[in-house]
């Protein structure tokens, strides 16, 4: 391994060891806290979402800091098309997540008092398998769905990242065919895991309206 690659490396890493300093000191929690729900169970959409932000932020610090030692300082590693599509499927998952969820527990709680009854809290007998499964400890498999294609699309990433970072003149930026340092950005995911997540995301979505 090289100076340069192993810079790169520790930058990335730096990053991710200081997202989760800043999430310890604001929260007084775990980072994993901010995947649990208000139900106390790991959330898929919330897990999904870190699962993206701590895959971005460490290939946007691994890239820059190979920008930087190259002398590109000021303008920062451009982010393609398909990628940042497959995060704003990501965080629009996430949102839609929990306004789903807010609704069908405002409903519930709505019924509860109409009847004069208090609505016990579910609770998940399987445990931390809530990523995987419904509300009743079930597999789920549009959860399932999210979950592989994020970690396929995000394995995919950071493969690529690690293959710019061990060698940033080629295949992708080879100074033969008129590219440069300059030109080094975020990999792209490609269209197809692109449409995969967004299949997984929308039955995940659906499955969730349906319910409530």
């Amino acid at each position: 391994m090289t100076t340069q690659e192993g810079m790169s490396y520790l930058t990335g890493l730096g990053g991710l060891a200081v997202l989760w300093i800043i999430v310890l000191i604001a929260t007084g929690k775990h980072p994993w806290a901010l995947v649990i729900g208000k139900d106390e169970r790991p959330s898929t959409s919330k897990f999904q979402m870190m699962v993206w932000t701590a895959a971005s932020v460490f290939a946007f610090l691994a890239i820059y800091q190979i920008r930087f030692s190259s002398g590109y300082r000021q303008d920062l590693p451009g982010v393609p098309t398909y990628l940042l599509i497959a995060m704003g499927i990501s965080v629009a998952t996430t949102v839609s997540a929990k306004s789903i969820a807010v609704k069908s527990q405002d409903k519930k709680d709505a019924d509860a008092y109409a009847a004069h009854l208090a609505a016990p809290p579910i609770k998940n007998p399987n445990g931390k398998s809530g990523i995987f499964s419904d509300d009743e400890g079930l597999p789920d498999i549009g959860k399932v769905q999210v979950v592989l294609w994020t970690l396929i699309a995000a394995g995919v990433f950071l493969a690529e990242v690690f293959a710019l970072i061990q060698n940033p003149g080629s295949p992708h930026f080879d100074t033969r065919l008129g590219h440069n340092i300059w030109d080094l950005g975020l990999p792209d995911i490609g269209q197809t895991l692109m449409i995969l997540m967004g299949l997984g995301h929308g039955t995940y979505i659906g499955k969730k309206i349906a319910e409530s």
